[in-house]
Formats: C-alpha cells, structure tokens, sequence
C-alpha cells in the first residue's frame, strides 16, 4: 500500500536531484545499463594507516564510517601495500596487476635516461602506457579521480597522468556555467566557508610551527594548500563522483589527498590532520547515499588506504644538511644539480596545489643524468631513495661506501647487490637479505614475510640505484629525507599497514590464506565482482556445503520490485547471498509477466545463486504465472504443490493461494518444508490455515521428522490464525532464548511481524536474523527471515 507513494517521492526527488539536471545541462552521457548490472565505487583514503583509522573512529572523527561497521555489515580487513608503500606503487598492482612498478617515488628511469618523479605529468603518462601495454586497466569503462594512474579509465579528472578535467566543465556551454553554480549553491557556500575555517586555522598553525623553529615561507605555503587540497578539491571529486553514478559508469575510483597531506606536514598521529578525517568521511557518506539513489546500477562502496604514514624526522632538521650534501661529501663528488628538500616540498606542493589544470606542471622537466656534472646522483623523495653513481664500482668499493653512507651519512639502511645476494647495511652491523630480515626489521613486523619479497623486488628492479638508502629499521628513529614529518614508502609497520573497508559479502579472494589483503588481492575481489555471472561467490561463508548449522530464509521479495520502484532479481540474489542460505523460500515471484519483463523470476535467481529450484504458481492468467518458491543447495523432491481454500463468490474475486512442499536432504537427514503465502482477509487466512494444518499438509503421514513452516503469513502475532498454528508449532522467534521478535514488515518503517519460520520439536532454533541495511531496506516491501537451525 506505501509502494505507489515510495515511487512518487523516488520520481519526485529525481526530478530534482542536481546531479541529474547537471549531466543534463553538461550534456553528459548517461550510460543506460538493465538495472541488474553490478557497480563499484572504491574510495581512497590516502596515508590514513590502521592505527589512525581506528583511533579516528575513537575520537568520532569517522561516523559515517563507523556506521558502515556497526549497522550496513562491513568488515574492516588489514591492507598491506607493498613496497614501496606509496600511491604509484599501490595503484600500478592495483589498476594494472604489476606489483613494484617503481622503485621509488623519485628514480632514475634508464629507459628515457632521465631524472624523474612520480609527480610529473608527463612522466606519468608515459609511465602508463608502459603498464598498460600488455594488462587491462581495473577502471576500463569507469571513471577516475585525483590518482597518479587513470586506470584505464573512459573519463578521468585531475589524475596525474591526465591532468585536468577532460573539457568536461571547460567545453561547456559558457551560458551553462551560471545554472551550475546556482544548482550547485550550496556546494559552493559551504566550500568557502570550510576553506575559510581551514585557512584560519592553518594560519594559526603556520604561526605556531614558526614559534617552534620551523621555516616560516614553508608553513606559509602549507597554507593555501591545505585548503585547496583538503576542501577545494575534495568537493569537486565529491560532486563529479555522484554525476558518474547517476550516469551508470560501471567502476568509479576516486582518491582523498587531505589528510596524507596534512600529516606529511604535521605528522600522521595530528589533530589537524584528523580533522580533515571529518570532511572525508561526510564527503564518502555523500557519495553513498547519491549510490542509493541509482538506477542503472546496484553500486557497492568499497574504502580503503593504499598506505599509512610513519612520524619521522625531516634528515635535515636531524644533522644540518642535505642527504644530497652528505652523500656527495663522501663519495667526494660536485653536487652539480641537486634536489634539495624544500625544492622537492615545492614542487609536490605546487602539483598537488594545481590539480585542476597543467600550466603550473609545463614548467619544470626532468633532469638527465647526464645534464650534471655530478658523478653521484640522489633520489630520495620521502623515507626511501637510491644513489646512483656514473662509474662500475667493484665488490669492496660497494662495501666500503655502504658503511660510510650508514656511519657518516646516518642513514639507518643500505641495500646493495653483490653477486646474487642482498646485502643490508644497518647501524647494527651487515646482514645478508632475505635470509636475515628478523634482524633488520624485527620478527613481530606484520608483513615481515611479504617485505622479503618486496624489498628484494625493489633492489632488483631495472631503475634501482647502485645503493637503496631507507630512512627505518629496527631501533632506529625513522627519518625522512625531504622535510617533512609524517612520511611513507618505506617499510615501517605504520607506512605499510592500511585498511580496508568492505561489505560483508565482498567476494574477497586472497592468496595463500593470508589475514590481510594487499593490491593484487583488491583487484582480484574488485574483479570477480565486476564480472561473475553468478552471486554464489558472495556468500559470506566459506563452510563447506554440509556444515551445521541448517541456514533458512523466508522472503517475500515482492515480484522482485524494491522500494524505488525498480524491478531487480539480481538485488534479490544480492540479499539473500549475503547469507548464504542452504533453503530460501521465497513468495510474490512473477513468472512471465508482462511488468517483470516477462522473464522467470524463481529461475533467474535461483541460477545467480547456483541452486535448485521448484516453483508453484498461485494462479495463472494466459502465459503469466505469479506464486511461490523453495530454492536448496541440497537435494531436494517435490512432495506437493497446490491451492489452499478461498472464499471467492460471484461478487467477488480474490487472489488465490498456494503452498508448496519439498523434502530437503540434509547431512543424512530428511527435513519437511512448506512455504506458503496467506490471503490477507482474516476469515480466508483462517480457513488456508486450517487446510495446512490438516491431514493435507502438516498431517499427512509424510510429514514427519523435522517439518519447518515458513512465508507471508499476513496474521500479527496474536491473531486468530497464528494462535492455530501455535497450537502444533512454534514461532521461531518467540522460542530462541534472549531473542526479541523483530518486524519484518513495511521494509523502510517495519511496524508488523507477518513473515514466519514455525518448527517443530524436531528442530531447535540456533539464531534469527532479520537484516536492515539499506539493501534490505530497498529491494522488497518485506525484510527477510534468516533462521539458523539445529537438529534436536
């Protein structure tokens, strides 16, 4: 009865959704894809390390997030990033499959002969056709924003390899622009005031940071910074995200530089860089609600960090210098061209600052190594960097200048390749890698196992320098090379250790049984819910097929109609995947009609689950059948099918009724199942119950054992029809110890328990469940019955 008003105010809010009327006047293209289609939305908080993830739920810098956990059945799963743990490496696995694409974030790249840093658009660009050439991008045919990769990406904003918008909004009708600004007001006002907060504050701490001796012009710059990057531009990804979900695109990736630019400057563990945590997550709970609103596609959110940060020491406020200095000091070289710390802060300050445009990346070029008089060259952008030296250094020289680069220079690891081994040079001594990590990173390291494998990628990939110089290892206080003091891509136990948020029932595929995920494992999941056919890969058990205890859910999914008026098997089977059901007794399921697409619903579901079905129709009229189902995993025969009583006379016509009754195998044991669905006239209920409870259903001589009663009862609890069938069984919601009763019925506002699982003696009830999350809540008028049941 509410349907028809749910789908006035679905059209009407349509109507006048912004981002509708902005695709509309951008002239966008809508991709108009069946509503089955699945859609996936990855949301990346960059730098935010579990530890911090955690203590911004704590300090409820998080709520949307800690939602998410508590009442929509996410999962919090670790994330390992790789190494390096810095955003080229992690989207290069990630979007392209390829794990240590670079060796650092600052490298000498021998193919082009050039100096070059991950912040240089052109670079980058080409970068990624070197990874593309032979691996599909994750994002092929979706959207990306503010990542390094566009992933393979139909459209892509502000990306580092593609800076920019594309022309969406510059190719735009210029008497367009105005509308936008109107429709988007609000976006607008509260952009500036949040940039003018943001900019007080940031005065204050710029101040501050003076009083305490740091290089005003620096915090100075941080200024506008932060209120371009943590505001300015987290808003412009926000409302292009939910224009691409309203426009159907298949997989939206989208990046949040805020707060890993914030504790690069403040420190990872800093209020300031929690309080960006706040426009984040409201930001995200924005996007989400925009998700359910879609009606080309069943979105999922997935979110995740690619890494953390680790607290560090800038190298130069440590010792008075440069790495660049110290280095060349003992090799004895001219400095020639160096990258000093606070050029390579400008510099990542002025790309991060002008994502939106490329005239501010046009001007500086990468450096050859030839271009430099100097015979010693020094990457080192963050906590890790190589030295590459012009001349073949033999076995003792290599030797030799590790130890100095560690004694004289301070630097707490030195990596060098001798013969087909590793050598690790450490304040501690000289140890051989991978065989003696322990000893280099501490055997209660997380990931130890993976950062042998990692590492070692690292000093054998083709770009590595003659020395790999790190900034931590065990007993040492981390350092970073460029100033700042929250940093990455090293391996401390903070800078790999991310997070990732998913549903449930993601369909997570991680290799060689580990309790973590790292890239790879992301874009295999990301994948395999992308591309199944089939929704059995989402069931959240991994039990095998005869594990006790007996799961069975009673739905009545409503001619697989939602709340917004959409018709959807495919969100039905999302619903009931989610639990993995051994039996699913469904009722209101159309077959061949007209308003359902004239597809067999019980058939479509039953084959994205990979289960049996058999299907009673309640009533036909020409091809169009409507009535109930039983779905199983196991064995299962049809004992009966066929109509209950009804009180229809010439004056009026009343709905028929049916029921249907299996014989489920299950580990060796029989267990009877009637679903049925009643009249919603009292006096008709009473006499369909009576028909079940006589010798031609419940009475029969067949039904015995463990007999299960289940569906669309239309009676409240007390009526005179539930009190019949209490009479010979229970309410499996009433007899589960500590259990309160929970209404299944109106799915937004459910006021009434009218969908029932009744058993047996034979049967004891081992848990109930009735989920609302928003899912639940959109795909049927009726929320379903999870019953988990024991043999007695």
């Amino acid at each position: 009865m509410f349907e028809p008003l749910e789908v006035f105010l679905r059209d009407l809010k349509r109507i006048f959704s912004r981002s509708e009327w902005a695709i509309r006047l951008l002239r966008l293209e809508k991709l108009k894809q069946p509503a089955s289609q699945p859609g996936l939305v990855m949301v990346q908080i960059d730098g935010l390390s579990m530890t911090q993830f955690n203590r911004g739920l704590q300090k409820k810098n998080l709520p949307f997030l800690q939602k998410l956990l508590s009442k929509q059945r996410y999962v919090l799963r670790s994330f390992y990033s790789g190494l390096p743990s810095n955003t080229p490496s992690v989207q290069g696995e990630l979007f392209y499959g390829i794990k240590g694409c670079v060796p650092a974030f600052h490298f000498f790249d021998r193919q082009s002969g050039r100096d070059v840093k991950m912040l240089d658009p052109a670079f980058v660009e080409e970068f990624e056709k070197r990874l593309s050439a032979n691996n599909t991008g994750l994002l092929a045919g979706g959207s990306s924003y503010s990542n390094i990769y566009t992933g393979g990406a139909k459209e892509s904003h502000c990306c580092w390899s593609r800076m920019g918008w594309d022309g969406m909004l510059w190719a735009a009708n210029p008497l367009v622009l105005p509308f936008l600004v109107i429709l988007y007001i609000d976006i607008f006002f509260r952009t500036l005031v949040l940039v003018v907060i943001e900019f007080f504050l940031a005065v204050i701490e710029c101040l501050r940071g003076t009083l305490k001796g740091r290089l005003f012009f620096r915090e100075l710059e941080f200024v506008w910074l932060r209120s371009l990057v943590c505001v300015f531009l987290r808003e412009f990804i926000t409302a292009g995200v939910c224009i691409d979900i309203m426009r159907g695109m298949p997989v939206i990736h989208l990046n949040f530089l805020g707060y890993d630019e914030q504790a690069h400057g403040r420190g990872p563990s800093s209020s300031f860089a929690h309080w960006s945590l706040r426009g984040i997550d409201d930001a995200i709970k924005r996007i989400y609600h925009v998700m359910q609103e879609s009606s080309f596609r069943h979105y999922d959110l997935w979110v995740y960090s690619d890494h953390g940060q680790s607290k560090t020491v800038p190298y130069f406020v440590k010792y008075g210098r440069t790495i660049e200095q110290a280095v060349h000091e003992i090799f004895g070289s001219t400095p020639g061209q160096i990258d000093n710390s606070l050029k390579v802060r400008r510099e990542r300050t002025q790309s991060r600052g002008f994502l939106l445009g490329q005239k501010y990346h046009k001007d500086s070029q990468p450096t050859s190594l030839t271009q430099t008089t100097a015979d010693v060259m020094v990457t080192a952008m963050g906590p890790l960097g190589h030295i590459y030296v012009k001349r073949i250094l033999n076995f003792s020289e290599i030797r030799s200048y590790a130890k100095k680069i560690v004694s004289e220079a301070k630097v707490p690891l030195v990596l060098t390749k001798e013969a087909n081994r590793i050598m690790a040079w450490t304040p501690g001594g000289c140890f051989i890698f991978p065989d003696e990590a322990e000893k280099i990173f501490g055997k209660d390291h997380a990931f130890l196992d993976e950062i042998k494998e990692d590492l070692m990628r690292v000093c054998l990939h083709p770009d590595a320098g003659e020395f790999v110089i790190a900034g931590w290892c065990q007993g040492e206080q981390a350092i970073s090379f460029p100033l700042e003091y929250g940093a990455h891509a090293s391996m401390g136990p903070e800078e790999t250790h991310g997070f990732a948020l998913l549903p449930m029932n993601a369909p997570v595929e991680i290799e060689n049984n580990k309790n973590y995920l790292r890239p790879m494992d992301l874009r295999h999941t990301a994948q395999n819910f992308l591309n199944k056919e089939n929704l059995s890969f989402l069931s959240i058990s991994s039990e095998g097929l005869y594990s006790k205890p007996l799961t069975l859910m009673s739905y009545n999914v409503h001619g697989c109609a939602g709340m917004d008026g959409c018709i959807s098997t495919e969100r039905i089977a999302r619903v009931i995947a989610k639990f993995n059901p051994d039996i699913i007794a469904l009722q209101e399921l159309d077959v061949g009609r007209t308003r359902s697409g004239k597809i067999d619903q019980a058939e479509m579901i039953a084959r994205k689950l990979e289960m049996k079905f058999l299907f009673h129709p309640a009533f036909r009229w020409k091809d169009e059948q409507y009535g109930n189902a039983i779905l199983s995993r196991y064995p299962m025969a049809l004992i009966k099918s066929g109509a209950l009583p009804d009180l229809s006379d010439g004056r009026q016509k009343r709905e028929p009724r049916g029921a249907l009754w299996v014989s489920v195998e299950f580990e060796g044991k029989k267990v009877q199942v009637i679903n049925t669905h009643l009249s919603l006239w009292a006096k008709e209920r009473g006499v369909q119950v009576d028909a079940l409870l006589s010798e031609e259903w419940l009475q029969h001589p067949d039904c015995q054992g463990s007999v299960i009663l289940c569906g669309d009862f239309n009676s409240i609890p007390g009526s005179a029809a539930y009190r019949k069938i209490c009479h010979q069984l229970y309410d499996s919601q009433v007899i589960l110890a500590g259990h309160r009763p929970r209404s299944t019925w109106f799915g937004y506002y459910p006021v009434s328990r009218i969908d029932y699982v009744f058993v047996n003696a034979g049967l004891q009830v081992n848990s109930i469940a009735v989920p609302r999350t928003d899912l639940e809540i959109k795909a049927s008028d009726h929320l379903p019955l999870v019953t988990k049941l024991d043999f007695a």
